[in-house]
């Protein structure tokens, strides 16, 4: 069933604000952020140090910012706890417990995105596969579908891809969903992240897309933003406006609702409570672009952080690009 929306008009003044940019020599990226009760913001991507491009794991709380030492690949995902902080590169998981890091072998493995439920029960995902920290050692399990995003919340958990999943205490489900009106033969539905608000509350956000030929005649892609949100009894799909870019980011508002954002690049945020969305552009510092890879929530508050980088607008010959955090509360 598509739902109805209500779309208010953005306030003047966005409700976010640019919490933190890192300006050094070479690029530095943020690809993903993980925020502990605490209100520590770990932050973790890559960057470039003496000519070379290795990863790197930053933590911040209040105004005390720290790069953990130790040389790492290109970071994908990282999730965190109070006393251990987890990233993830090709095919290894690294532990840092305050003092050191640690290092798993996960076989061959991409962490698209990663979890923390507890101390003992962490989740990485990536492709067809998964991967769950038990306390003492990574398990592999399956997964019926392509997954690129995971979340827990109300003692569940949930990923999303090629399609929405749950895990039942046991294996992962591939679970059904109302049918996605799709314009032609090869059109793809992909979900790109999945938000759990509470075991009754959970949205699934992506995109549609397809070929096809423009006004003029010239082959094209054509997208439409995709949204599912289960009530606990039911599916709701909301499908967006032809040429609308995809939902990228979903993540609890810690209010009952939800932001989302549409577009990765110079992204539109929503605030989705209900049946209202309210509409609001990612801030960015004067001249820059923005790139928004990830956003999560301080447990237990209404306080949201985003990560990605900033650039110079246009096409410079050196665009450079700077890690940068976004919060809201």
């Amino acid at each position: 069933m598509r739902a109805i929306i209500a779309v208010l008009l953005a306030a003047s003044a966005s409700p976010w604000q640019v919490a933190q940019v890192v300006h050094s020599p070479g690029d530095d990226v943020f690809a993903d952020v993980a925020v502990t009760a605490d209100g520590t913001v770990w932050s973790a991507g890559h960057r470039y140090l003496n000519g070379r491009r290795q990863g790197f794991v930053q933590s911040l709380k209040g105004k005390a910012r720290k790069t953990l030492p130790g040389r790492l690949p290109e970071l994908s995902a990282v999730a965190a706890t109070t006393s251990r902080v987890w990233a993830f590169g090709p095919n290894r998981a690294y532990a840092w417990n305050g003092r050191a890091w640690t290092s798993w072998s996960l076989g061959t493995f991409h962490a698209a995105d990663a979890e923390t439920v507890s101390a003992r029960d962490v989740w990485a995902v990536g492709g067809n596969t998964s991967r769950r920290w038990t306390g003492s050692s990574w398990k592999r399990h399956p997964v019926p579908g392509a997954a690129q995003a995971v979340d827990a919340g109300g003692g569940q958990v949930w990923a999303a891809g090629s399609g929405v999943f749950h895990w039942s205490g046991k294996a992962w489900r591939k679970v059904k969903l109302p049918a996605i009106p799709l314009p032609t033969e090869d059109a793809t539905a992909t979900f790109i992240d999945v938000a759990v608000v509470s075991a009754r509350n959970v949205w699934a956000v992506g995109g549609v897309s397809w070929e096809g030929a423009n006004a003029e005649g010239d082959d094209a892609t054509f997208s439409r933003p995709l949204a599912m949100h289960w009530n606990g009894s039911r599916w709701r799909m909301t499908l967006g406006a032809t040429q609308g870019q995809p939902y990228t980011e979903a993540e609890p508002d810690g209010k009952g609702g939800v932001w989302i954002a549409q577009g990765g690049w110079n992204p539109q945020l929503w605030q989705v409570r209900g049946t209202s969305w309210t509409s609001t552009l990612l801030p960015r510092p004067t001249g820059y672009d923005a790139s928004l890879a990830a956003v999560a929530r301080r447990p237990g508050t209404s306080q949201v952080w985003g990560s990605g980088f900033t650039s110079p607008e246009g096409d410079p010959d050196d665009p450079g690009a700077n890690a940068t955090l976004w919060r809201v509360s």
